[in-house]
């Protein structure tokens, strides 16, 4: 996204108005002593954007302010936002917008939060299909992405940048913390809306064809049913002599009971030589019985090896007794220890070994029990035949009773739909959006190597910084969002210890991400940097003059890695111009102006001094103590 800061505007209280200006494609540096405004910088910015959660102070700061503001750029647009100053700590919910950068003399409000979160969506690229594809603790699935997330990627404050675990601003808020695994991958460009559009579609063709898939089992099922509703009927007409008994199927059954209820036709009914049902019966006799014995044996030979188990247990101090007790000269009495010995290794084995007729006895009896419960089926199924005469009246009369439910269920269609072919459709159409999909595994191997390339290159830039670190690898931690290091060709990470190796691997990640971010076309990260005091590891003092940085510096030779600082941001701000993109940094700092001499993208902004010159002039703030 094309962004960047022209100025920061502050309506003081004594009817006076604070300007700082900024330029695009620059490091804008604004240096000065402690107590000065530096830090409150980044804060105005946030709370400009509708932050809830900004810490601006109200001592010398918060108590001269009616009105903060920022006119800046956004995709070739312009505009100026300011909100009211904060009542009793609480943010203000007063807002004046203007859609063409106009700065008014005073602001009044004119816009609502709502509605100004809904524009700045717009240019962030937000709508309601960028919304989280997992829920959390404070996150709901589906919910749009507010485009302050994406905030996150554009601040290094004073709270993260030299932390040894984390990277990212406000990961001490439960709904950030929340938020960065789930928007990492769209802020890098590892995915992006179209893939999101089409992951959705596909799960929906998943939904539909499981949908479908059940109504086809629901058919099939109701289908069975009503089957075997006319089969009983089937039966019922075989005992009230109405259809044959004898017949090739059931299609055939189902033909003879239709001519006979519909047309009312009765012919001489033919009987089996053998009794059917008697056969059947016979037959489920047998199968029980087999199952019975089988069951019995197994029982039985489940309570043998149970027995032979006790014994086992009674042998085993014959194990003991030979280890511990040497010497035994009695012949006798050892032979006698080793035939126990070698009796309690038989019954071991005997009980851990399963034979091969136990596995026999299981297979057949489910082999049993299936035969059996088909067996059921056909028994419910079939006539029970008397072989007694019925005269025809009888059996007309049988018709009758009959006759409403059979023709109830013939008239019921199959229910024969085109689900198959729906699904056959659907399928196809799943195919070919799947093909369209870019997997977010690969894509997010192939986006992190990526990335770790162009970490690479800061990394290598600022190698004397890093000292014996210098030569070491870019391993980005995907779970974890950290950067790690490692040798060339090592399988693991070093775990780096030095505040000052942490804060030029957090620059280091954030400047590559944002190149790779650059590359990709995001448009959902503002081309925005800012660093809250990068240079502080190597200062120990709370008060200290800038002008004499270098000697209140802890070490000498820190100091060229407080040059390294800044000759690292004006490299990454070459390379973006040389690849003819856009991209502003702010760094708030406290050292003096000889830490970034004759380098060729710095912007000094102003010297916070504390005396002549500090965010809210010193002549003004010292009037309110």
């Amino acid at each position: 996204m094309k962004f960047f800061i022209n100025r920061m505007i502050l309506w003081l209280k004594d009817g006076t108005v604070r300007e700082l200006e900024f330029k695009n494609n620059k490091v804008n540096i604004i240096t000065g002593n402690s107590k000065t405004g530096k830090t409150a910088v980044l804060e105005i910015i946030d709370y400009c954007f509708c932050g809830s959660d900004s810490n601006i102070s109200y001592k010398h700061i918060g108590e001269n302010v009616l009105w903060y503001g920022l006119n800046f750029n956004i995709n070739d647009k312009n505009f100026t936002i300011a909100r009211g100053e904060r009542n009793n700590n609480y943010p203000s919910n007063d807002y004046y917008f203007s859609a063409i950068g106009m700065i008014p003399q005073l602001p009044a409000v004119s816009i609502n939060e709502t509605d100004l979160k809904t524009i700045l969506e717009q240019e962030f690229g937000i709508n309601e299909k960028i919304a989280f594809s997992y829920g959390g603790n404070t996150i709901k699935r589906d919910s749009k992405i507010s485009y302050r997330y994406f905030l996150m990627f554009n601040t290094l404050s004073g709270n993260v940048i030299t932390h040894s675990d984390t990277y990212f601003d406000k990961q001490n808020i439960q709904r950030y913390r929340d938020a960065l695994p789930r928007i990492f991958d769209l802020a890098t460009g590892i995915t992006t809306i179209e893939n999101i559009i089409i992951n959705d579609k596909i799960e929906s063709l998943e939904k539909k064809i499981s949908k479908l898939e059940r109504e086809k089992s629901q058919q099939l099922q109701s289908n069975e049913d009503r089957k075997i509703q006319l089969m009983l009927l089937i039966k019922r007409a075989k005992e009230a002599r109405i259809i044959n008994v004898v017949s090739s199927g059931y299609e055939d059954d189902l033909e003879n009971l239709q001519e006979a209820v519909i047309i009312g036709k009765l012919e001489l009914v033919d009987f089996q030589e053998e009794n059917l049902l008697e056969k059947l019966k016979k037959e489920r006799q047998d199968i029980i019985i087999r199952i019975n014995k089988l069951k019995r044996f197994s029982k039985r030979y489940a309570a043998y090896k149970k027995y032979l188990s006790r014994e086992e247990n009674s042998l085993k101090p014959i194990l003991y007794i030979k280890k511990y007790v040497e010497n035994i000269e009695n012949d006798e009495y050892k032979q006698f220890l080793n035939t126990l010995e070698r009796e309690y290794l038989q019954i071991r084995e005997v009980i851990k070994t399963k034979m091969p007729f136990e596995f026999d006895i299981e297979d057949k009896v489910n082999e049993l029990e299936y035969k059996l419960s088909d067996i059921e089926e056909k028994i419910k199924l079939c006539p029970d035949i008397n072989y007694i005469s019925i005269d025809d009246k009888a059996r007309y009369m049988a018709i009758g009773e009959i006759k409403a439910e059979f023709l109830s269920l013939i008239n019921e269609p199959e229910r024969k739909s085109q689900i198959d072919e729906n699904i056959k459709l659907k399928e196809k159409e799943l195919k070919e959006w799947k093909n369209k999909y870019v997997s977010l595994e690969d894509k997010r191997i192939n986006m992190t190597e990526a990335l770790n390339d162009y970490i690479q290159t800061y990394i290598n830039i600022s190698k004397n910084a890093f000292e014996e670190y210098g030569k070491y690898l870019s391993a980005f931690n995907y779970k974890k969002k950290t950067l790690e290091m490692r040798q060339n060709k090592a399988s693991f990470t070093e775990k780096l210890t030095s505040s000052s190796d942490h804060l030029f691997m957090h620059m280091c990640l954030f400047l590559g991400m944002h190149e790779m971010i650059l590359e990709n076309e995001v448009p959902y990260v503002p081309s925005l940097l800012i660093l809250d005091q990068p240079s502080r590891p190597y200062f120990n003092n709370k008060k200290y003059d800038l002008v004499k940085s270098k000697e209140f510096i802890n070490k000498k030779d820190d100091w060229n890695k407080v040059v390294q600082i800044f000759n690292l941001l004006d490299a990454f701000v070459k390379n973006v111009r040389e690849n003819e993109r856009q991209f502003q940094i702010i760094v708030l700092e406290h050292v003096s102006v000889d830490a970034w001499e004759n380098f060729e993208y710095i912007n000094l902004v102003e010297i916070f001094d504390g005396v002549e010159n500090a965010l809210i002039p010193p002549s003004i703030a010292n009037n309110n103590e």
